[in-house]
């Protein structure tokens, strides 16, 4: 059984639909002034790496259960050799 490549299109467009307003409201609040940002920036930051470590963790946890059902990953074709090495 072969590693299946999982579309992911859902949690990716929701991911980037997370993180555009966050960066939005980053640069809003830097707009607005220092006073805005030191409030803004912190929170915006932690949203957008847990964000993306929950999006990386659910594709790990994919990739860990198939290899637990007894998928092995494809081998990569070997690239030609160049002539005259």
């Amino acid at each position: 059984m072969e590693l299946i490549k999982p579309k992911r299109s859902f949690s990716r467009s929701t991911v980037i639909g997370t993180l555009a307003p966050a960066w939005a409201a980053i640069a809003w609040s830097i707009h607005e002034g220092v006073a805005m940002a030191q409030v803004v920036v912190p929170l915006m930051v932690v949203l957008i790496a847990s964000v993306i470590g929950v999006y990386q963790g659910i594709g790990h946890f994919d990739l860990r259960s198939q290899l637990g059902a007894g998928a092995r990953p494809r081998r990569a074709p070997r690239a030609p050799r160049a002539e005259g090495a």
